[in-house]
């Protein structure tokens, strides 16, 4: 990728900022003004379906857009992730990872984690519209077009391309009073998608309910049987990686993961059965580099 494709700028230099005229968006978003017309006012434009989730082990009810807004909404989500955003944010961004995410809070001795329920779900279309008249100073129309591109529903779509970035943006002035009390609390705040990490040296109750208020004034909420608590030294679990002795490390369950899989390409003479339990391999070994790599500079 080019630096000119790849260069991070500032909110008000988006493209998208100040932007009134809908034959100036279609020419952004690479389609012509027909089709962008057609998009807004067509239906059965989302298959949808249920599938099971193996991390979380459970069925998730996706909303995957059909290729031609596909299309579309991959150009709008290029063009959000070229803007600048803050550090605290560890996916969607680029650079960041659920690595980095867990990296930030080593040192910390009060780990306090939760998540937001059905992030997605619960970000309604209105929110998507504020983001872009309100603070990318849309005129309405060209707001109101973006919104009916990104939504379903009334709102987020689960399998859109574009939601994870606009999830943060259509609560970009909840996470912004977040990080303020966060930092006045003196306190370390890290967001990977909907789950949420404070750690500090210690993290007061009080402002926990404070962040959850937040939420709470958004429409949001957190998920209550999800909420981690981890004091002292104990190892402690944050988006999958485990912080032990100020180390990160992958979780016991991941080691097994990958003896199953080397036992089982030992043993299985059939070469193509053997394909899948190699790729899985070859991610868990990468992911291990990737946590061994993160520790050489803590």
């Amino acid at each position: 990728m080019s630096s000119s494709r790849s260069k991070q700028y500032k909110l008000d230099q988006s493209p998208f900022y100040g932007l009134k005229s809908k034959k100036k968006l279609a020419k952004f978003l690479q389609v012509s003004l027909t089709k962008l017309k057609s998009l807004t006012q067509s239906e059965n434009l989302y298959i949808e379906q249920d599938r099971f989730d193996p991390k979380r082990k459970k069925i998730r009810h996706v909303e995957k857009p059909k290729p031609i807004l596909k299309q579309v909404q991959k150009r709008i989500e290029e063009l959000l992730k070229r803007i600048e955003i803050p550090d605290y944010i560890h996916s969607p961004a680029k650079g960041r990872s659920y690595i980095s995410n867990a990296k930030a809070h080593v040192n910390s001795p009060d780990v306090r984690s939760f998540d937001i329920k059905q992030y997605f779900a619960s970000t309604p279309s209105r929110r998507v519209y504020w983001f872009f008249h309100k603070r990318m100073k849309c005129s309405s129309d060209v707001a109101g077009i973006l919104t009916n591109l990104l939504t379903f529903k009334d709102h987020l779509p689960t399998g859109s391309p574009s939601s994870p970035i606009l999830s943060y943006f259509a609560h970009i002035d909840m996470w912004e009073e977040i990080s303020k009390i966060v930092e006045s609390g003196g306190c370390i705040l890290t967001v990977y998608m909907d789950d949420v990490t404070i750690s500090g040296r210690q993290v007061p109750g009080i402002l926990i309910w404070q962040v959850i208020q937040q939420f709470y004034r958004c429409g949001l909420r957190d998920n209550k049987k999800k909420q981690k608590h981890y004091a002292d030294k104990k190892p402690r679990e944050i988006t999958g990686v485990i912080i032990r002795d100020n180390q990160l490390k992958l979780p016991n369950r991941q080691h097994l993961k990958m003896h199953q899989c080397r036992q089982f390409i030992q043993q299985e003479v059939n070469w193509e059965k053997r394909d899948k339990p190699k790729q899985i391999l070859k991610g868990l070994e990468s992911q291990e580099q990737q946590v061994k790599k993160a520790n050489l500079d803590i």
